[in-house]
C-alpha cells in the first residue's frame, strides 16, 4: 500500500511544472485560502493516517449566509466542531454528558491555509501539478515544497473554478504521505444554487475555564525555526489535568507546533518522541522550574530548535 502511494506522488512530481514564480505562487496559495473562507459548501470526507482512517462530515457558511461552520465525526467518538465569529469549539458527546473545549484556532481540511499567505511564498516552493477528478470535480494538483527541513510539505488539489481545496495531501521531505484528507463528496454553492442555512443546533453552554491571557511569562523561547512566530499564549485546563497549563504556539502560518508549559516540583527526564506513523514529533526537557512540553505535527528539526531554545527569563 505505501509503495502505491509513493508510485502516484512520485508521478505527480514528476508532472510538475518548475517553480512558480513569487508572485503566481502566492495568487495560487490566497486562492485557495480564500476559497476555504468564502465559499459555502458541505460534504463528506475521508481523513488517513497510516492504516487509521475518519469519515468526516462539513458544512460551511461564509459571511452573509450564517457565518458559521460546523464539521462532525461520522464514526469513532462523537465529536463536533464549531466555528463562528465568536470563536471556535470542539464538542465531544460522553456518554450522557457533553465536554466542551475551546479552540486556539480553526484550522481543518479544507481550511489548511492561512488567511493571509503571503509569508509562505518566502518559505514554500509552489509548483503546479497535473489535473483531477476528486469527488465528481475537476481539480489541479498544487504542490507546496518546503525549502527547508523545518516543515512538512503540502499536496492541495484545487477545484477548476472555485480554487477549493477537494484532497490534501501532507508528505515527508521524501514525498512519503504522512497525511491525507479526500472530500468523498461535496456540493459547491453557486449564483443559481445557495446553500440553506445550517440548521439550528441545541444552545451550547459556556466554556468553563475559558483560556486566558498570561500575566506574566518566566519562559522565553529564545530560537525559533525560520518563519515561525509565537501566534498563542494562554493559561488553560487541558483534559485529564489539574491546575492550569500554559499553551504556546507557534506556527509558520502552515505548520503549527505547541509548547506547554507545567509546574515541576522535582527534576524532569528528557524525552524524545515521535509518532507511529512519523508525523507528530515531541520533546520533553526541564527548563527553570517548569515541565516543558513540545509537540507538533513537523519535523523533528523544528520541534528540537523550539525545545533546545526555552530558557528560564
Amino acid at each position: 500500500m505505501r509503495a502505491g502511494w509513493l508510485l502516484l506522488l512520485a508521478a505527480t512530481t514528476a508532472q510538475a511544472a518548475p517553480p512558480l514564480s513569487q508572485a503566481e505562487a502566492g495568487a495560487w496559495l490566497q486562492k485557495m485560502a480564500d476559497a476555504a473562507r468564502r465559499t459555502a459548501y458541505e460534504g463528506v470526507f475521508v481523513a488517513r493516517q497510516g492504516d487509521s482512517m475518519q469519515t468526516l462530515s462539513i458544512s460551511n457558511r461564509p459571511a452573509g449566509q450564517g457565518n458559521e461552520s460546523r464539521l462532525m465525526a461520522l464514526d469513532g467518538t462523537p465529536r463536533e466542531v464549531r466555528c463562528s465569529q465568536t470563536g471556535a469549539v470542539t464538542v465531544i458527546a460522553d456518554g450522557n454528558q457533553i465536554k466542551i473545549e475551546k479552540r486556539l484556532s480553526r484550522r481543518y481540511f479544507p481550511e489548511l491555509l492561512p488567511a493571509d499567505t503571503q509569508a509562505l511564498v518566502g518559505l514554500y516552493e509552489v509548483r503546479l501539478g497535473d489535473t483531477a477528478r476528486v469527488a465528481g470535480l475537476d481539480c489541479r494538483n498544487v504542490e507546496i515544497l518546503p525549502r527547508d527541513a523545518f516543515r512538512w510539505g503540502y499536496v492541495l488539489c484545487a477545484e477548476k473554478e472555485s480554487g477549493l481545496p477537494l484532497k490534501a495531501v501532507i508528505i515527508d521531505g521524501e514525498h512519503a504521505p504522512l497525511m491525507q484528507y479526500t472530500f468523498a463528496e461535496v456540493k459547491l454553492a453557486s449564483s443559481g444554487n445557495p446553500m440553506k442555512p445550517l440548521a439550528r443546533t441545541a444552545r451550547l453552554p459556556e466554556v468553563p475555564e475559558p483560556a486566558r491571557r498570561l500575566d506574566t511569562e518566566q519562559i522565553v523561547a529564545t530560537a525559533l525555526p525560520p518563519g515561525y512566530v509565537r501566534i498563542a499564549a494562554v493559561k488553560r485546563r487541558l483534559p485529564n489535568t489539574t491546575g492550569e497549563v500554559e499553551h504556546w504556539v507557534f506556527s509558520d502560518g502552515l505548520t503549527h507546533i505547541s509548547l506547554f508549559l507545567t509546574p515541576s516540583g522535582k527534576p524532569v527526564d528528557s524525552v524524545r518522541g515521535q509518532s507511529t506513523h512519523g508525523m507528530v514529533n515531541l520533546m520533553r526537557r526541564q527548563v527553570g522550574e517548569f515541565q516543558a512540553t513540545v509537540l507538533g505535527d513537523a519535523p523533528w528539526a523544528a520541534v528540537e530548535t523550539i525545545a533546545l531554545g526555552l530558557e528560564p527569563r
